[in-house]
């Protein structure tokens, strides 16, 4: 155990402790690394989802409403992660119990670590029909791909942010150039103004759609980079910034993109223009700052579950993911279902959280080496159970909405009426920050 303690002290990711107020970063390096992250093409194929069903005036309104829900999330994630220094695995520890919450933390990385290899897959998969390789040289291409992006994430958050500052522009730079392409091939703005959809559909189904492209990420990652955050209003500033900025702005361009060209993927758009050097420089931004930070939230949670430290965590996920790549993990139409199954799983974990630190412990947690918790907290697991339950029966609304909302009335109430609660000692609360 002293060994352990040593080690968790001695790292500086802080996986099994709280962040110190000296080791906060600026706004500025939070919101670069978050709106790294929020910053995916899969962002503009849904806006081009949205063009198939609304007007380029109700896809606005879509968008907005959208991404100041997924705000709202963020908000309270980022307030309690900044407020106790906590990792998302660590503040499952309050309401989940300590040996709980080694079960809920894997949920999380389970998810990311299959987005990670398919992502990684589908660059490889790209540099490899660029440069003619074989079926060999495609599996090596992406070994290589899922290798190279896990250095960033095991250098840490200073590697992440850094990345950050030269994918952002690039991204920026090219999704609106090649909107403003598109409307010139178009024949001009009127043309995306005045564009009818073919099948009509309504603003509530497009704000589903733009919800569920961030809400697991705001529900989950999103803790593990504003724990870093010195101050309240610099937390909600950074969350804010990378999606009512950032993921609004890739929303919008796929929009009309695909409107005017009538593709929402922007790789497959610059290809078709012939531009193969900028589509390989904005897949290469687009997917390491997103894949970085996914593997970095991911080690997070694995080092909670498995108490190892998070390097080490690393280089096990780094050598499970390549070894994948033999599957062709781009391909695989039943991986995609599998993950889109533990994305229901996972938000209603966030409706706890919520729910336990907001409404239970009225906005105070004590600190982690200060206090006593149960192992295993069960009014968490039967909120978690009913939850799902709820969102797999009831036919309506953005299931992973439907299960952060059922959570928190479900968790409240029984934490009222359950009479062994997951108790704090009488060690000291965080510093008001």
């Amino acid at each position: 155990m002293e060994k352990l303690k040593k080690a968790s002290e001695a790292d500086q990711d802080y996986e099994l402790k709280e962040v110190p107020l000296d080791k906060r970063r600026s706004f500025t390096n939070l919101a670069i690394v978050w709106t790294g992250y929020v910053f995916l093409i899969t962002s503009m194929v849904a806006g081009g989802g949205l063009a198939a069903g609304l007007t380029f005036r109700e896809i606005i309104i879509t968008t907005i409403l959208g991404n100041v829900f997924l705000g709202v999330l963020a908000i309270l994630v980022s307030v309690i992660a900044c407020k106790t220094g906590l990792t998302f695995a660590l503040l499952t520890r309050h309401s989940f119990g300590v040996k709980g919450s080694r079960i809920a933390s894997l949920f999380v990385p389970l998810v990311n670590l299959g987005w990670y290899t398919i992502q990684s897959a589908t660059y490889g998969h790209l540099i490899a029909q660029i440069l003619h390789l074989g079926s060999i040289g495609e599996i090596i291409c992406m070994m290589i791909s899922a290798l190279v992006m896990g250095t960033f994430a095991l250098a840490g958050m200073n590697a992440i942010s850094i990345l950050g500052y030269v994918a952002i522009p690039a991204v920026t730079f090219l999704s609106i150039a090649t909107a403003v392409k598109a409307v010139t091939v178009a024949g001009g703005f009127s043309a995306v103004l005045e564009y009818i959809p073919a099948n009509p559909s309504t603003i509530a189904e497009g704000a589903t759609i733009v919800i569920g492209t961030w809400v697991f990420g705001t529900v989950a990652c999103i803790a593990d980079i504003m724990r870093y955050a010195k101050n309240t209003k610099e937390a909600v500033a950074a969350s804010l910034t990378g999606l009512v900025g950032g993921n609004t702005l890739l929303v919008l361009c796929g929009a009309i993109t695909a409107i005017a060209m009538g593709e929402s993927d922007l790789t497959t758009v610059l290809l078709s223009m012939g531009l193969v050097i900028p589509s390989v420089i904005l897949l290469t931004t687009n997917i390491f700052t997103t894949n970085a930070a996914n593997l970095y939230s991911m080690s997070l949670n694995l080092a909670n579950a498995f108490s190892m430290g998070r390097k080490k965590m690393l280089l096990v996920i780094l050598a499970v993911s390549a070894a994948l790549m033999v599957f062709k993990p781009y391909q695989i139409g039943f991986l995609f279902t599998f993950l889109d199954l533990l994305g229901y799983i996972v938000p209603p974990l966030a409706g706890i959280i919520f729910s336990d630190y907001y409404l239970v412990k009225k906005g105070v947690y004590k600190k982690v080496s200060d206090i006593t918790l149960t192992a295993w907290n069960i009014p968490a697991w039967l909120t978690w159970a009913a939850s799902l339950a709820i969102v797999y029966t009831l036919p309506m609304g953005q299931p992973s909405v439907t299960g952060i909302i059922a959570a928190v009335v479900i968790y409240t109430i029984l934490m009222k009426v359950w009479p062994q609660k997951a108790e704090e000692g009488t060690g000291g609360a965080y510093e008001k920050i």
